[in-house]
């Protein structure tokens, strides 16, 4: 008797029983039985191949190997598909795979809208500030060179967005001036920790440390002007 099991099946490679690979294209129904057909082709490359079709259920069903049951098909996640690939199932009359969308620029992101001085703590508010400094310049320079205002709401956010740019700024200039350099290369470049350890011969774990460090000065910057102001600037609770 053939063991069956039903699972969501989705487009991309499968390894057979046998060791020979498939490509599912398409999970369609069935126009007279309203039950779902696998469309698939054999092989890598999908190169002048032909396509076929299988039940969901036979598709699903588990099989007998060696004295064991195993599933019939068993996806391969690990296999990616090429352009050449894609451009074949094209050729043949299907849709490729959807492609993730591209990131959105600094530019794209500065139009949309966000929340300041949402931050709990002063560690949270310097992280904040640092992961979307970039985003932020961009934003406030849209504002004044625009006049008027973009990824803010009103006045009173865009006068948060330049207050705590400049803090920041200053900061740099002053206080923090000693990770000048490597704010810029993690924060405004973009470097990974990876990529800046390798950029300066050092471990990863050293460069966390870096980074902690310079977030709880930061912090402590940003509560020192509190204490100052005579005004607390995280999020009430």
């Amino acid at each position: 008797m053939v063991k069956q099991h039903n699972r969501r099946i989705f487009a991309g490679f499968y390894k057979r029983y046998d060791n020979k690979y498939i490509y599912v294209v398409a999970v369609v129904p069935d126009v007279d039985t309203g039950g779902q057909v696998v469309i698939f082709h054999e092989g890598i490359d999908a190169c002048e191949c032909k396509y076929f079709s299988m039940t969901k259920q036979s598709f699903c069903e588990m099989v007998e190997v060696d004295g064991e049951w195993v599933d019939k098909f068993v996806r391969q996640p690990q296999i990616r598909i090429t352009d050449t690939h894609i451009q074949n199932l094209i050729d043949g009359g299907f849709s490729g795979p959807v492609r993730k969308k591209k990131p959105k620029d600094e530019e794209e992101l500065a139009y949309e809208s966000r929340s300041f001085r949402r931050a709990e703590t002063y560690t949270a508010y310097a992280k904040d500030l640092c992961t979307n400094y970039k985003v932020d310049l961009r934003r406030y320079n849209l504002c004044v060179a625009q006049k008027r205002y973009i990824g803010v709401d009103g006045k009173d956010e865009f006068n948060i967005l330049k207050e705590d740019l400049a803090f920041l700024n200053d900061c740099l200039k002053t206080v923090l001036k000693s990770y000048g350099a490597y704010f810029r290369e993690r924060y405004i470049e973009g470097k990974s920790v990876r990529k800046y350890a390798e950029a300066h011969e050092m471990n990863r774990g050293s460069v966390d440390h870096l980074n902690r460090k310079f977030i709880a000065e930061l912090a402590s910057a940003l509560k020192a002007r509190d204490d100052a102001d005579g005004v607390c600037r995280l999020r009430k609770k």
